[in-house]
């Protein structure tokens, strides 16, 4: 294997990552929600606002965490932490890929679109979407739904 080919992530350390992301966000996420009083009082429920505000405070989240080192690295803190990164899925032969960056809006606009579904299980018409994202990863090529419709792939940084 050249310097430059890297191999595909196992499907643990892409739990581990999603998990470490799925707890850090959400947390980050409720602190800001906290500060800045956006569901403080009962009242606050009685319009949809509320959730469009949580929302742009999870999205501020994400980005505030992942943005940085998404952008330099493909690494989500989780990815950082187990080693992995995403990057564009340009195959090198024999299942090795290059260390080609994905472009930065394709990890922010299509495939952090996917981070928030793993939390509409509590919307019963939309259960499934999470689900059929994550069962993709049994593929031989180890791809969620999320990597393929970005063009990405999870590769493990070193041995």
């Amino acid at each position: 294997m050249g310097s430059d080919e890297l191999c595909l992530a196992s499907r643990f350390r892409r739990f581990v990552a999603t998990l470490i992301d799925a707890i850090l966000v959400p947390s980050l996420t409720l602190v800001l929600v906290m500060v800045t009083g956006v569901v403080e009082d009962a009242e606050d429920f009685s319009d949809s606002w509320w959730v469009l505000w949580v929302f742009l405070l999870a999205v501020t989240s994400y980005l505030s965490l992942n943005g940085y080192s998404l952008w330099r690295r493909g690494q989500t803190l989780g990815k950082l932490v187990t080693g992995i990164a995403v990057v564009a899925a340009v195959d090198s032969g024999d299942s090795r890929y290059t260390r080609t960056p994905a472009p930065l809006w394709r990890l922010v606009c299509i495939r952090a679109l996917f981070f928030p579904l793993l939390f509409v299980v509590v919307i019963p018409w939309l259960a499934p979407l999470p689900i059929i994202d994550q069962l993709f990863i049994f593929g031989k090529r180890r791809r969620c739904l999320h990597d393929l419709v970005s063009g990405t792939v999870v590769v493990r940084l070193s041995k």
